[in-house]
């Protein structure tokens, strides 16, 4: 061998046995890629080198580290190389990799492959290569190493064959390394399981020993794991009872490799270490490959399980038992779950319900609720006490509340909805009922016209209690008509009024309205369409036709009864509907009954009151004042009430041959009772001043009637003025007795003449006397309180206004006067009175304007 040969042969020993040592004591690539790189380029006798990774799962070769001879600032070139990706075929490296041989470039300036050639010629680089990193001749490459020299010489190809050994060399440490680091990975990943595991490992060798102890088994038993290391498993955590049947099985299989329990879930007893035994869940597998044999458990403990268990099995006997009606429902409204109750809600039973959507028990006018419902039940909310409708299988619908719940999974959140769902008709029916009782008795107090009441009272139930509603009355000859009926359907009313109007109801037949009125008492038809009933309450074939067109589907009757007297019936029909009436409606439909009924009969007697009011009406006052030679008489009357709210305001005149008596009265109260005493107290003046000559004696004998009579309310109140005429003069004599004064309009201004007590309180009354002459241009104006208290109390007028208002005008003709006096009292009271009112005005004929006769003037309301 030539010297030159040698020296190259040792040359590359020396560079194996230092690379060799450099390989043992490295603890990762990148610490030994410089020691590596330096090696070779020395033996290559090369200017600088660079290691590449190929990491498993990337594209791209990863830069680990360059190395250069210290003459050389190769920085940048290092710099870019890790900027830079280089897959299989991609630069020198990627052609290296993708070859799997040792890849030359003799001519860098010149390879169009080589993304740093401008650098690499900065640096004066003439050639390069890239020696694979693979173990033995496998494709499997690990790595891939790169040179680069400035002077490339054809002597340099003899060591490539060399780099071979080298390569191997570094693919054995990087195989290694990694082995450890699976190896490394594997054990930390073990200690995290291990550590983390919320069930607890137990490992156990052949001998029934604790070789493995978790922090999750030290939490559960109590032992700390230094303490249960080396124990036997059978006295540490098996209940005594059980230990031989563990030591026994733990033998058995042993010697026949036959274990019942292996790899099999099991639930048994466990004991801690202080002595409380809990059920736990074991599985228990052979560690493959160990020889003799260990053993892993796997414990859970079940305690929450078991209660669960127990309380899943108490909860359904509670929902099965349960008087609400429970169900449940995935998340597209599918019925899942159907409790007994639900059947008796809503009758169906839970082979007819499970499975088929929620929406057979909505109401057609319900139909985008259940979607909101879900959306909210999606979102995690639940929905408390929301009332709302159902159909039941018999097509009745129904009202309830309900609670929905959203059903949650650990796993998948939120899967479904429980619903809880309670029959509130009743309850409604009745909060409705109240709310309608109140409506409806405003309504029903509007009107005492019999028929107009009864048109009120049909009307007012519909739509609210039923689409039809029919009062029956009961006629003179004892049959059922002069019906009246309201619908929503005012077409179907009508025709439905015409047939009862034509055709009564027999009063023994089985139409619903003549059973209820032969019982007494309401009832209820909850299905008219059933042939029977049809019969029953057809009358005739247009009933029958109409009962088809309107849609009969349910009807309530009640009695009309009031003050011991049958008024008729009162007919609640629900038609073109899932309505139905139920006996619980019955309650609140007689309450309404007996209600009607009452103002039914109010009004009767309103009308048989208000005809004897009208005659009473009449006695009160002439229906023209008397004519009186030589006076002009102008009178006012506004009542303030109707029918028998009459009130107790009196006027009259009498005349005589040589004058007149002119009485103005007002009687305590309204009603018949007032004016009874005011018809007494009319007709009694008339009667005494036929025999009595002065005012003030004639009103002490009235005085002496009142005081006389059984009421305690016999109260009165007058002005009685006698006229006398003496040739072409007149005076007056008058006589008050607590009425509002009567007013003297002369030249020089108002005289009021009032005083006195009112009649029928005292013995004595006090009656005040006035005598005075009656000039031709005189006048005299009498009115009672309902002048003065017109209005609301602010606009309240007393005896000067009055005196005052009458005086200003006094130079109108007498008719326009009281006119004026009615009106300004109509005003303060916005066109009407609290309080009758009578405005009477005398004046001598012969001062009279022209045209203006002695003719009484009476004005009414």
């Amino acid at each position: 061998m030539d010297e030159p040969r040698e020296l190259e042969l040792r040359r590359y020993l020396q560079a194996q046995r230092e690379l060799a040592a450099l390989l043992l004591d490295g603890d990762s690539l990148a610490e030994v890629a410089p020691g590596f790189l330096a090696t070779i380029a020395d033996l290559l006798r090369w200017d600088s080198g660079a290691l590449w990774e190929v990491v498993d799962g990337e594209p791209a070769l990863r830069f680990i580290r360059g190395w250069s001879i210290p003459e050389l600032d190769t920085e940048p070139l290092w710099e870019l190389s890790r900027e830079l990706s280089f897959e299989r075929g991609d630069g020198l490296p990627g052609r290296a990799w993708e070859s799997g041989e040792v890849f030359l470039v003799p001519e860098v300036p010149s390879d169009a492959n080589y993304p740093r050639r401008e650098l690499a010629v900065e640096l004066g680089f003439r050639a390069a290569l890239a020696v694979p990193i693979a173990p033995g001749r496998s494709e499997d490459v690990l790595a891939v190493a790169e040179f680069h020299t400035r002077s490339f010489d054809a002597k340099s190809e003899l060591l490539l064959d060399l780099l071979t050994g080298f390569a191997e060399q570094l693919s054995a440490f990087i195989s290694r390394r990694r082995g450890d680091l699976r190896v490394r990975e594997a054990e930390r990943f073990k200690s995290a399981v291990m550590t983390a595991a919320l069930d607890c490992i137990v490992g156990m060798d052949h001998e029934g020993n604790v070789i493995e102890f978790n922090a999750a088994a030290e939490q559960l038993f109590g032992f700390d794991r230094e303490q249960a290391m080396g124990q036997e498993l059978a006295a540490l955590i098996v209940p005594e009872e059980l230990r031989e049947r563990h030591r026994d099985g733990l033998r058995r299989y042993l010697e026949t490799g036959d274990g019942k329990m292996i790899d099999r879930r099991t639930e048994l007893p466990a004991q801690r270490a202080d002595g409380t035994v809990i059920p736990v869940e074991l599985t228990v597998t052979r560690i493959p490959g160990s020889e003799p044999p260990t053993f892993t458990g796997f414990l859970r403990d079940t305690t929450d399980r078991a209660d669960a268990e127990r309380v899943r099995q108490h909860m359904a006997e509670v929902v099965r038992g349960t008087q609400d009606a429970v169900l449940s429902k995935d998340l597209e409204g599918i019925v899942t779950s159907w409790n007994p109750a639900a059947e008796r809600l809503y009758g169906y039973s839970a082979d007819a319900a499970i499975g088929r959507h929620i929406s057979f028990l909505i109401p057609p006018d319900h139909k985008d609720e259940e979607q909101m419902i879900l959306e909210r039940v999606r979102r995690g909310e639940a929905l408390q006490t929301y009332e709302t409708e159902r159909i039941r299988a018999d097509g009745a619908r129904i009202a309830v509340s309900l609670t929905v719940s959203p059903i949650r999974s650990v796993v998948h959140g939120v899967v479904g909805a429980s619903v809880i769902a309670r029959d509130v008709t009743s309850i409604k029916r009745r909060r409705q009922a109240q709310e309608f009782l109140l409506a409806a008795s405003r309504l029903l107090d509007t009107s005492l016209d019999p028929d107009r009441t009864a048109r009120t009272i049909v009307a007012t139930t519909v739509p609210a209690l039923a689409e039809i509603s029919v009062i029956d009355f009961v006629r003179a000859d004892g049959w059922l008509g002069d019906s009246v009926v309201a619908g929503v359907d005012p077409t179907a009313a009508a025709r439905l009024e015409h047939i009862r109007r034509t055709s009564p109801l027999d009063p023994g037949g089985q139409h619903p309205a003549a059973q209820v009125l032969r019982a007494g008492q309401p009832m209820v038809w909850r299905d008219l369409k059933a042939p029977e009933v049809i019969d029953d309450v057809a009358q005739s074939d247009e009933h029958r036709e109409l009962m088809d067109d309107a849609g009969y589907n349910s009807a309530a009757v009640v009695p009309l009864i009031a003050r011991g007297r049958t008024l008729g019936a009162l007919s609640f029909l629900h038609a073109h509907g899932d309505g139905r009436y139920d006996p619980d409606d019955l309650e609140f439909l007689a309450e309404l009954g007996e209600r009607a009924a009452l103002v039914l009969d109010n009004a009767r007697l309103y009308r048989e009151r208000a005809q004897i009011a009208e005659s009473l009406q009449r006695g009160l006052r002439p229906p023209q004042p008397a004519e009186v030679l030589g006076l002009g008489i102008s009178v006012v009357f506004e009542a303030a009430g109707s029918g028998i709210e009459i009130g107790g305001d009196v006027y009259d005149v009498l005349p005589t041959e040589d004058g007149c008596w002119i009485l103005v009265g007002d009687v305590a109260g309204k009603g018949s009772a007032a004016a009874g005493v005011s018809v007494a107290v009319r007709h009694a003046v008339r009667g005494l001043t036929r025999e009595i000559d002065e005012p003030d004696e004639v009103l002490a004998r009235v005085n002496e009637l009142l005081l006389a009579g059984s009421s305690l309310n016999d109260f009165a109140t007058a002005v009685l003025v006698r006229m006398r005429r003496d040739g072409k003069r007149w005076s007056l004599t008058l006589a008050s007795a607590g009425h509002p004064p009567a007013i003297h309009a002369t030249a020089s201004g108002p005289v009021q003449l009032g005083g006195g007590a009112v009649l029928g309180g005292w013995s004595d009354p006090a009656i005040a006397r006035h005598q005075t002459d009656f000039g031709p241009e005189d006048t005299l104006v009498l009115c009672t309180d309902g002048w003065l208290e017109a209005g609301p109390v602010t606009s309240h007028r007393d005896a000067d206004a009055f005196a005052a208002t009458a005086h200003s005008l006094a130079g109108l003709e007498l008719s326009e006067l009281t006119a004026k006096l009615r009106a300004d009292a109509l005003e303060r009271g916005s066109g009407g009175l609290r309080d009758d009112l009578v405005v009477l005005a005398v004046r001598p004929a012969a001062g009279t304007r022209t045209g203006e006769d002695a003719t009484p003037k009476l004005i009414r309301a």
